[in-house]
């Protein structure tokens, strides 16, 4: 298992209780639009970055990091002399802004970054365990800011925790594990101003998840993303289970055939039911990678397991196993979350979406990838079906998708929307390689993949190329002569 990468973070409160928050941008590494501290990784130099404490070790560290990665996200200005006096932060800004590194604007002006109102408050290791991130509280009303160095975090600002975890509860912002379970325990001690209650609200911030929690992604009530190690198609390793309800719950492509990830999945199950039933288990189609632990959970939870047509007739999942055949427009009342089946056929017969409504909030199953790339392979795959689900999905105006493969889309219909232009751009492409001689499935690959697709990934490609010259057969463009390609005409 590799180690996790030294991260820090830094929790800002101000005495009515309102804490500085952004919103992930595309800058940001990963999961782009929803609510975070400023924060990240611990750079190499951070242990460069003086300290009025002169504290040292990690512990100096991750303190410097959790500055630092406060002033270049959200414009935080901890600065003073050696000695605990105020100095221009103004100088040490602009030389930061003019390319120097912290650690040197502070030596030219003389000035350290000022901790001593940092209270930690304990690490926690993200949900895909890439990082260790140690927060810290600032309890602070004169906060100085500035505007911030990167754009990795927009619309930063103070606010309330308890609005957040509204906003949440209705689907109007997504949040991931810690900052879900920061938000709610700032949100229990927002009023906290007295000294036994801030050493209250301290500790609540102090307490560890365990470890179900920590893998647990609600990104708004009653939808949480599990993903489990799967035999799906590379770069993906992970197909995404979505838990739906706040009452009994909906599991949606539980895939994971291996022992150990099925244990990991069970445990983070049992928090998330807290005595609720599973109402059943949901494929969105029939691929292994997204059905692989379906039979089991059935007979564990001894619910049905819900597919269309199409699908049901490509699975085997035992006779003990009840199969409920869905179709378009089927609706699945989950608590306080609905949930209207949206048929889309192209990259499977039976491929089924999930849209809710109200939150706008689409589980996407393999209509688009938040990882790699879906594959349209014939007969089964149908690239032209394919492209009117994307039209249909379109026309949803989804305002956030969780795909099947990757990380929360939050620009959903834009996305939607430049998955089919990418699309079309192929189809010209291979259109363009015909023109110019290419004329059967390897030279039309090497023509239009070998750019900008690994040797690996040609025998994918291939068959994207079979895919993309069924449609242009389809359409008149092309012709099938003795086993050789030409435009027609």
């Amino acid at each position: 298992m590799i180690k996790p990468q030294a991260g820090a973070a830094l929790i800002v409160r101000r005495r009515d209780g309102q804490v500085l928050t952004g919103i992930r941008t595309a800058q940001a590494r990963s999961w782009v639009g929803t609510v975070a501290f400023p924060g990240g990784s611990v750079d190499d130099d951070d242990h460069e970055i003086p300290l009025v404490t002169q504290t040292s070790g990690p512990e100096g560290i991750r303190r410097a990091g959790a500055l630092r990665e406060a002033l270049e996200e959200a414009g935080v200005v901890r600065l003073c002399s050696p000695g605990g006096d105020v100095v221009d932060s103004a100088a040490v800004v602009a030389l930061v802004r003019a390319g120097r590194p912290l650690k040197q604007a502070l030596r030219e002006v003389g000035a350290v970054l000022d901790d001593r109102s940092l209270v930690p408050l304990g690490s926690w290791v993200t949900a895909e365990g890439t990082f260790e991130v140690t927060r810290f509280l600032l309890s602070c009303d004169d906060v100085t800011r500035v505007a911030p160095l990167v754009e990795e975090l927009s619309d930063v600002a103070f606010r309330s925790p308890r609005a957040l975890v509204q906003a949440w509860s209705r689907g109007a912002v997504y949040l991931l594990p810690p900052i879900r379970t920061v938000l709610h325990r700032l949100a229990d001690h927002e009023d906290a101003v007295d000294v036994d209650a801030l050493a209250a609200l301290t500790h609540a911030l102090s307490q560890p998840p365990t470890e179900p929690q920590r893998r647990r992604r609600d990104l708004i009530e009653g939808v949480v993303v599990v993903d489990t190690r799967t035999p799906t198609l590379p770069p993906a390793t992970h197909t995404n289970c979505v838990v739906l309800g706040t009452r009994d719950v909906l599991l949606v492509d539980p895939a994971t055939p291996y022992a150990d990830e099925q244990e990991r999945f069970d445990d983070v199950l049992q928090t998330l039911l807290e005595g609720r039933g599973v109402r059943g288990v949901f494929l969105t189609h029939h691929h292994i990678d997204h059905m692989g632990d379906a039979a089991r959970l059935a007979r564990k939870h001894r619910c049905p397991v819900f597919a269309h047509a199409q699908t049901a007739e490509r699975i085997e999942l035992g006779a003990d196993v009840d199969v409920v055949v869905v179709d378009d427009g089927h609706e699945f009342a989950l608590g306080q979350r609905r949930f209207r089946c949206v048929h889309t056929p192209g990259h499977a017969p039976g491929h089924l979406c999930l849209f809710d409504a109200d939150a706008r909030m689409l589980i996407a199953g393999d209509m688009i990838a938040g990882v790699g790339s879906i594959l349209i392979d014939p007969p089964e795959g149908h690239m032209a079906t394919y492209l009117g689900s994307l039209d249909r999905l379109v026309a949803l105006q989804p305002q956030a998708l969780i795909p099947a493969h990757g990380p929360l889309i939050v620009d959903a219909t834009a996305r939607l929307i430049e998955q089919k232009h990418h699309r079309l751009r192929r189809e010209a492409s291979v259109r363009a390689a015909i023109a110019a001689g290419a004329a059967d499935v390897d030279a039309v690959v090497a023509a239009v993949y070998g750019l900008d697709t690994p040797p690996g990934m040609f025998a994918f490609a291939a068959r994207s190329v079979a895919a993309i010259v069924g449609k242009l057969e389809e359409d008149g463009v092309v012709v099938d002569t003795a086993g050789r390609w030409q435009l027609a005409g």
